[in-house]
């Protein structure tokens, strides 16, 4: 005859036990694998799983190991993000001055959204653009491709000069 379990911490050890024996077994599976093992219980009423909380596969997500999707560390982001955003500053203001603007100021307001592995777009909320009679602010946005800038929209035209990018340029 078997003797009445009284506590509840003696219960838990005894439901447990079974599976507590198998996890070892299942330690030795190949590395990145999750031991899950279930151990029937009570007539197959009752099922005890243990495994990990990371039971489904895409729980890494797109940023596994500090990398980004595209396998780029924080810091090769950092620095292609810094390019991006100076070559898209050096083509808004060559755009602003070809189209007779005399001065060109940024404002701290940016977005920049990764495209791909070398392909940003880099979004200044505010450039003030100024003649010698009035100042025009507007939103200006530009892409960047593996460091060169592929277009730039926004820039507004000044009366007397010609409109839009010249022939044969990119942006």
């Amino acid at each position: 005859m078997m003797k009445p379990i009284r506590t509840l911490g003696a219960a838990v050890v005894a439901l447990a036990a079974p599976s507590l024996f198998a996890l070892p077994a299942a330690a030795d599976a190949p590395r990145g694998t999750v031991a899950k093992v279930e151990v029937p219980l009570l007539g197959g009423q009752v099922t005890l799983t243990s495994g990990s909380r990371y039971d489904h596969d895409d729980f890494r997500g797109p940023r596994y190991n500090g990398r980004n999707e595209w396998g780029q560390t924080d810091r090769q982001v950092r620095e292609l993000r810094r390019d991006a955003t100076q070559a898209c500053r050096a083509a808004v203001r060559q755009e602003g001055r070809r189209a007779g603007f005399y001065d060109v100021d940024f404002d701290d307001d940016i977005r920049i959204r990764q495209l791909g592995p070398y392909g940003f777009a880099v979004t200044f909320d505010e450039v003030e653009f100024e003649t010698r009679r009035r100042d025009i602010e507007t939103r200006v946005s530009c892409e960047v491709r593996r460091g060169r800038v592929v277009s730039v929209d926004g820039v507004p035209s000044h009366r007397g000069y010609r409109k839009g990018p010249p022939p044969g340029r990119r942006w």
